[in-house]
């Protein structure tokens, strides 16, 4: 069983730093952010805390080595190998009713007190307390330097830690969506259940609910105002994507014209380099989600949906 003292020296070593040194980023990790805001497609801006660039080599080595431990049900469709939006919104593709809810703030709900009894649950054969106690430190945040310590959006330990540890959340809800033959998948704080069957959803934001309150941690709380009850005869989007009533996946109208106005404009001369970054990202995800998307922009091929 590894100490906080076994975890460091043997981290220093991997990363090709003084022991002196990496104790000292150890120590101020939480503060050595920079945060800024992106723009949230509901409206408003998104708070993102991203590391410095010492703390995030410290955190992609502990979850190289944490996530050969930590478990992740399959309704978890985000961050993980081999899976996307696309494939997430594929598995809700043949429904016919669909319900969408989402947490509250998701990443900062997610304390440090949570993560440090969900690696005591699942890690604590390899780790002692000292050391499960200086992993969930050094992948937490203290915004405007004050406590609680949390998970935020932008460092790269936080994909695994919050998939992880909704593991039973997953798992129960799973379980009873399967029993009810119910199709329930998580993408992050999205989720979204489907079924063949009419009125089998009315009961799951109540339910959702109940097994959250249930859970010892993390504790979260649903945005109920955004819960959302569609069917094939109306308009059913799963984490961006649309699902059409001739069970096809789309990125839409409106993200289409878009992408093609952005593309006539870059064909101009007209887009500067962070622009034509962002339509080659724009590009590579509708292409994920229409095959061909990109011959069609370009004019040497039909797009078929």
């Amino acid at each position: 069983m590894l100490s906080a003292n076994d975890l460091l020296s043997q981290m220093a070593s991997d990363l090709g730093m003084l022991l002196s040194h990496l104790q000292s980023i150890v120590r101020t990790a939480p503060i050595r952010y920079k945060v800024f805001h992106i723009p949230k497609r509901s409206g408003g801006l998104r708070e993102v805390a991203q590391p410095a660039r010492e703390v995030k080599a410290i955190q992609r080595w502990l979850t190289a080595h944490l996530g050969q431990l930590l478990p992740l049900h399959e309704a978890a469709t985000a961050y993980r190998t081999g899976a996307s939006i696309r494939s997430n919104a594929l598995q809700h593709v043949d429904s016919d009713y669909l319900l969408k809810m989402d947490f509250k703030n998701f990443f900062p709900s997610i304390l440090i007190t949570d993560i440090i009894q969900h690696l005591e649950v699942y890690c604590g054969r390899q780790y002692d307390s000292s050391a499960i106690k200086l992993i969930a430190y050094v992948c937490t945040w203290a915004p405007k330097r004050q406590k609680p310590l949390r998970l935020c959006i932008g460092a790269p330990s936080s994909p695994l830690l919050s998939n992880s540890i909704m593991y039973s959340f997953d798992m129960r809800l799973s379980s009873a969506a399967a029993a009810d033959g119910i199709c329930y998948t998580r993408y992050a704080d999205d989720l979204t259940l489907s079924t063949h069957h009419p009125r089998v959803l009315a009961n799951y934001p109540a339910l959702v609910a109940d097994i959250a309150a249930s859970l010892n941690y993390p504790r979260l709380k649903l945005n109920e105002k955004k819960s959302v009850f569609a069917s094939r005869s109306g308009r059913r989007i799963v984490t961006g994507v649309t699902l059409t009533p001739d069970r096809h996946l789309s990125i839409g109208r409106i993200r289409k014209r878009e992408i093609r106005a952005m593309y006539h404009r870059m064909t101009l001369g007209q887009l500067n380099q962070e622009e034509q970054r962002e339509l080659a990202g724009l590009i590579a995800f509708a292409n994920d989600v229409e095959p061909g998307f990109a011959a069609w922009l370009s004019g040497s091929k039909k797009l078929e949906t």
